[in-house]
């Protein structure tokens, strides 16, 4: 996360910069009720709430893994296992239903990008605002998703970026992207714009934004607030984008075809059932102040 490759799509112009604690890869806006896909825990009732009955990597253990770092408001102060922050609190709400303590949940790291490639993993689930695609679920499984969210472009806040009011007006200024993320496909796909600097992470992009490299980024809404509210002030959301179709909400990710899954699947619906994961939204993804929206 800390390894800065840059390349531009339309010109090989290297621009040095400074290096900056990286975001989280965000792939993924409001929080509108995500919804469900399929599941075998939608059409058979699934008993939840003994542990032995799972296959796990780790008998009697829950082994969730998230990116290194992670960021607020998904989770606080770079500590996944606090159970403070959307994601470690639905976290911990899961374990509880599948029959978990506190303590039976150990936290690892996997790389964003690595959690969704082909091949076996060494968690039972990860966790780190993943984007349920098509292309991804091809790799691997997902949960039902558990949060939709929106994305945002985010600019200088004396930039000329701030008049476009639809998607065909940004497609005149430069856009920094973080490859292999939804944003990444909503800027190439949707916006197309005629320049495109490339980064490894959320917070090179922000810096080259900052740095003037780049005149807009497009982030997860959350992560864009902590950008503008914690990291940058004089950078500034612009507007909300519309979905594209690319993502189908967040989802946890397991091993393709986990067992695993039909039994996350139904806690979530028990919480969601509950008034969990609402309660957790109102506490933890509170929506902005009043922002555009773009037209197409």
């Amino acid at each position: 996360m800390t390894h800065s490759r840059i390349r531009r799509r339309s010109a090989l112009a290297l621009i040095g910069m400074t290096a900056l604690a990286a975001l989280t890869l965000s792939a993924c806006s409001s929080s509108a009720a995500p919804e469900a896909k399929p599941s075998s825990s939608a059409s058979e009732t699934v008993s939840i709430g003994d542990p032995s009955k799972l296959k796990l990597v780790k008998e009697g253990t829950l082994t969730v893994h998230v990116d290194d770092p992670v960021w607020s408001p998904w989770f606080i102060d770079n500590t996944p296992d606090n159970g403070k922050g959307f994601e470690s609190a639905l976290t911990y709400a899961v374990a509880e239903k599948l029959g978990f303590k506190k303590d039976q949940v150990k936290w690892g790291y996997t790389a964003f990008a690595a959690s969704f490639t082909p091949g076996p993993k060494d968690f039972d689930f990860y966790t780190q605002e993943v984007s349920i695609t098509d292309e991804r679920a091809k790799a691997v499984s997902f949960s039902d998703p558990y949060y939709t969210s929106r994305s945002v472009v985010i600019t200088k806040d004396n930039s000329p970026a701030l008049e476009a009011k639809s998607v065909a007006d940004l497609a005149k200024y430069r856009f920094g992207t973080v490859a292999g993320t939804t944003q990444d496909s909503y800027i190439t796909q949707t916006i197309k714009p005629k320049d495109v600097l490339s980064f490894d992470t959320v917070a090179l992009s922000t810096q080259a934004l900052e740095n003037g490299q780049v005149d807009a980024i497009v982030v997860d809404l959350q992560i864009g607030q902590n950008v503008v509210l914690n990291q940058f002030k004089d950078l500034k959301i612009a507007g909300l984008l519309k979905d594209n179709g690319v993502s189908k909400g967040m989802g946890f990710v397991f091993d393709l075809n986990s067992p695993l899954v039909p039994a996350v699947d139904e806690a979530l619906s028990q919480l969601r059932s509950e008034g969990k994961i609402d309660a957790l939204e109102k506490e933890w993804l509170p929506l902005p102040a009043e922002v555009q929206e773009y037209t197409q």
